[in-house]
């Protein structure tokens, strides 16, 4: 199913490519020889063609949701908006012991200490669950002394995200992979303040 939601409706160039060369080969034999069944023919792909672009636009997957929410929290991150980005948290955010108000602190505090580009992100459907991993670049916000320990600053992380009842899909949680294993919370003593 994936396959096909992918190929229909998140990037259908590839079907379109194939459908604009069948009906032009069916547009040049129906000029050549005047045949009805290649006339219709290239009328059907070119139907076809309209109704899965159309169809395309008008339907937003799971997979372009989630990509949606990434950006989000993407562009939070680089301006430094706490609300926009934990508006993109789940209220039942679990990570070890830590809620979404511990997260919370967290964040408020590091998006004053660093910001952050993302790369590309790979997403992954699990049942009603999505894992995603991507690579954040971390810098230290204007007028901050870096607080990451070498090689810290460019983190790979994990999330999983969930759909909430509203229909969004929100982190539920987060936990970096590499360069070590840590979670938000355990990472949060590099982003207080120095004495």
């Amino acid at each position: 199913m994936d396959l096909l939601e992918h190929l229909f409706f998140e990037n259908p160039l590839t079907l379109l490519v194939f459908l604009g060369m069948a009906a032009l080969v069916a547009g040049i034999a129906w000029m050549r020889s005047g045949s009805r069944h290649a006339r219709i023919a290239a009328i059907v792909c070119v139907g076809i063609g309209v109704t899965v672009t159309l169809v395309a636009w008008a339907v937003e997957t799971d997979r372009e949701k989630i990509q949606r929410t990434l950006a989000t929290m993407a562009k939070a991150i680089r301006k430094g908006d706490a609300d926009a980005l934990l508006e993109r948290v789940s209220p039942q955010y679990q990570n070890g012991g830590a809620d979404k108000t511990v997260l919370a602190g967290v964040v408020r505090t590091a998006l004053k200490q660093t910001w952050a580009t993302a790369e590309s992100a790979v997403i992954e459907r699990i049942g009603a669950q999505a894992r995603v991993t991507q690579v954040y670049q971390f810098h230290p916000a204007p007028g901050c002394r870096p607080l990451l320990p070498p090689g810290d600053d460019r983190v790979k992380w994990e999330g999983v995200f969930v759909r909430d009842t509203d229909g969004q899909w929100r982190l539920f949680s987060v936990t970096a992979i590499e360069p070590r294993r840590i979670t938000p919370e355990e990472a949060a003593k590099y982003v207080r303040p120095a004495a």
